[in-house]
């Protein structure tokens, strides 16, 4: 118990932050460091508890304590505690286990210091510290050191930085010397370093270097001298990189010069008040536009008297609305002026002379930065011609939309690149789309086409973009209505300079009715063309009758003359009788062509197609030589038919006796002096057409002289009385009609031989 006393005044006495308590953790002693370091003067702590003493120790200090109570040692070197009343106090501690004389634990030893000043001290350089790096960092300024007794040049990381330099570099005065190319700069270096040796001056310049990779920067250089025994020893410094502010200032210049000629300029109006509204500037422009000089304005009127009362009223309910949401909200003491406005809109300005003009003014409020209204710039721009020009605009484009409406087009642009479509009014009348659909794309336009059209639209338009160059097309669409229309496009490409199509635009016409009325007009055409076909015929046909007509009576009436003439010279009775009988033949012959003439003219010499019959080439021989038999006799000839091919043909009747009658009395009229006629007609088959052919043994014809005209209109090639030039002509076209042809081969004083070949 003496030996606990004992240390118990030892403890008291300590001049150390230190206490002696039992295992129960009650205090047997504590110092008076440890007294005044926990703020315990105004409590009696012997006897008490260490943990009502301090409620706020938690567990895990507790179990420590426990721990120490079975022999262990706890240091901390530093620690934050916070005490029962929220302040924070640092401390040390060092707590082990106190011995009795018998080696049992009697409790504890804590020794423990307050450290909290030199922590927050240690901090507060921490926090300085960090502070400094960030501003440096920020700031871009780095640190240096020029040792001149040593010649050494010591940089910071910043000013490596800056010169952007690698880590490994070496700075030396010389080396820092070629990072400026102006001598200038060099020599104004050189020259504030001697000064700092000799006079000990410090160092204050603003240079532009070239960086180790090849940028430009601003560095502004301070320094100051270190004198050791009135001995300048150190120069140390900073470098800071102003090339942010240094453009920025650039710039800043540039702008308020920029701002300066737009003030002067006589092309832009400029005004500004005060707080109050007092004009305070008022440019040239302004001068020009309003009439009034400057001296009449600046520091007498208001912008007010320029303006129109309702204009200014409605500008400031829109500002309230604006800032405030609703005009009632805001209270009598409210001025919409100190809002921060910035505001565009047209007004109506008056002239010194009273006459108005439209505007377009950017007013903008100079506010302070507590917010509080000192002013306003107004520009001004004069926008008569425009908003002539649009009205202008508005009625031309009124009129092209009511032509669009009369003329059923529209018009349209595609921005192939975006794929952003636009179209007129009137286009979405033709599609039946309404015009709320403002996001229109190709697909837009392509989901309306008819299904039918789809591969032609896309074929187009696929060509058109190859090509560059638009192709006018026609196609059907399904309307919005699900009715079917047709519509006309035309368009035009527009390509950049690289030749690459970025847009295209055009027209799109309803074509629908026209469509239909064009129908109407080439069904009514191709009905025309018919008739007139059926008319061209039926004129030829007529002419042709009219032909066959003459040409087929002259020769049974000149038959009928032949026959007369011989029956004069006959003195023979019987011969005479047997010459009579032929005149009943003749004259039958002759009445037959005629009412079969008759015939034709009845039925109007209509389709010769609905004229065809089959017709026996024997009957038709015969009768062509019963019509002939007066010329026959007379000439003697001699005619045979061989029809053993074919002997049946369907034909027209009155073509082909025409035909018959034509050949075969050229050949008795073109018959040679010296010889009797001799005709054979024959009927073969070749390559599966009919052939029929008629020869003779005249005169014959020179081919090489006249066989271009030989069946031309007119044309004759013998001198005979009764050469009329008719019947060849006759009965090519008359072949011809019929879809066959006619040639001839020929060879003077031999014959001549017609080889007629039926469709």
């Amino acid at each position: 118990m003496l030996q606990e006393k004992h240390h118990q005044i030892f403890i008291e006495q300590t001049p150390t932050a230190i206490a002696m308590l039992d295992v129960n953790m009650v205090y047997l002693a504590a110092s008076k460091r440890w007294i005044k370091d926990f703020k315990l003067e105004d409590e009696g702590i012997v006897g008490r508890s260490h943990y009502d003493i301090f409620p706020e120790i938690g567990d895990d200090w507790k179990e420590k304590h426990k721990e120490c109570l079975n022999g262990a040692i706890d240091i901390c070197d530093e620690a934050p505690f916070y005490r029962k009343d929220g302040s924070l106090q640092w401390i040390y501690w060092d707590v082990r286990p106190w011995y009795k004389q018998n080696g049992e634990v009697g409790g504890l030893l804590m020794h423990t210091g307050d450290i909290t000043v030199r922590k927050e001290n240690e901090l507060k350089e921490k926090r300085f510290k960090s502070i400094l790096s960030d501003t440096s960092e920020i700031a871009r300024i780095g640190t240096w050191e020029i040792d001149l007794i040593l010649e050494k040049v010591t940089w910071s990381s910043m000013v490596y930085e800056i010169h952007e330099v690698p880590p490994e570099y070496e700075p030396t005065i010389a080396s820092g010397l070629t990072f400026f190319e102006d001598e200038a700069s060099r020599n104004s270096i050189l020259q504030s370093l001697e000064q700092a040796k000799e006079k000990g001056s410090s160092v204050n310049l603003n240079l532009k270097l070239k960086t180790a990779k090849g940028n430009s920067r601003w560095i502004k250089i301070i320094g100051k001298v270190e004198l050791t025994n009135n001995i300048p020893t150190k120069i140390f410094g900073i470098t800071q990189d102003v090339t942010s502010s240094r453009l920025s200032e650039q710039k800043l210049n540039i702008a308020h010069a920029e701002l300066e000629a737009i003030f002067y300029s006589e092309s832009a109006a400029v005004i500004s008040t005060n707080e109050i509204g007092l004009v305070n500037r008022f440019n040239k422009g302004a001068e020009e536009l309003l009439g009034y000089k400057a001296e009449e304005v600046v520091g007498v009127k208001k912008t007010q008297e320029f303006l129109f009362t309702q204009e200014v009223e409605d500008f400031r309910k829109d500002i309230i609305k604006r800032f405030r949401g609703d005009i009632s909200s805001v209270g009598p003491d409210y001025d919409y002026r100190n809002e921060n406005i910035n505001d565009t809109r047209e007004w109506t300005f008056r002239r010194k002379d009273g006459s108005t003009f439209p505007t377009l003014t950017t007013i903008t409020a100079v506010n302070s930065v507590e917010g509080i209204n000192g002013g306003f710039i107004s520009v001004i721009t004069d926008i008569s011609k425009i908003k002539n020009v649009k009205n202008e605009l508005k009625k031309k484009n009124d009129l092209l939309n009511l032509a669009e409406k009369l003329s059923l087009i529209g018009h349209w642009q595609w921005n192939t690149d975006k794929d952003k479509v636009e179209w007129s009014q009137n286009l979405y009348t033709i599609f039946e789309l309404e015009e709320s659909v403002t996001e229109l794309e190709f697909d837009t336009y392509y989901n309306f086409v008819h299904p039918d059209d789809k591969d032609l639209v896309t074929e187009y338009f696929n060509k058109s973009a190859n090509d560059k160059k638009f192709y006018s097309f026609t196609h059907k669409i399904i309307t919005g209505n699900g009715i079917v229309k047709t519509i006309h496009l035309t368009g035009k490409v527009i390509t950049d300079i690289n030749g690459k199509m970025f847009e295209m635009f055009g027209t799109c016409q309803d074509v629908t009715e026209a469509k239909k009325e064009e129908r109407k007009l080439i069904d009514a055409k191709e009905e025309l063309e018919i008739i007139a076909q059926k008319l061209s015929y039926q004129n030829k046909q007529l002419a042709d009758f009219t032909h066959i007509t003459s040409h087929n009576l002259r020769a049974p009436v000149a038959n009928l003359n032949s026959l007369m003439e011989i029956y004069k010279l006959t003195e023979n009775e019987t011969e005479r009788l047997d010459i009579f009988s032929k005149f009943d033949t003749v004259i039958d012959r002759l009445t037959l062509t005629l009412n079969t003439l008759i015939e034709a003219l009845k039925t109007k010499i209509s389709d010769k197609e609905e004229e065809l019959e089959q017709i026996d080439l024997n009957e038709i021989l015969d009768n062509t030589i019963q019509t002939l038999s007066g010329v026959i006799l007379k000439s003697g000839a001699v005619i045979n038919g061989d029809f053993k091919e074919f002997s049946y043909i369907i034909y027209n009747r009155i073509y082909l006796e025409s035909i018959f009658l034509n050949l075969i009395g050229n050949s008795i009229k073109y018959k040679a002096e010296d010889r009797t006629p001799e005709i054979m007609i024959t009927a073969k088959i070749k390559d599966g057409r009919n052939i029929i052919i008629f020869k003779d043994n005249g005169l014959g014809i020179d081919l090489k002289k006249h066989g271009h005209k030989l069946f031309g209109l007119n044309k004759v090639f013998h001198r005979h009385p009764d050469a009329k030039g008719v019947g060849l002509f006759l009965t090519k076209t008359q072949i011809e009609s019929m879809g066959g042809t006619i040639t001839a081969t020929s060879e003077v004083n031999v014959g001549t031989t017609f080889i007629i070949k039926f469709n």
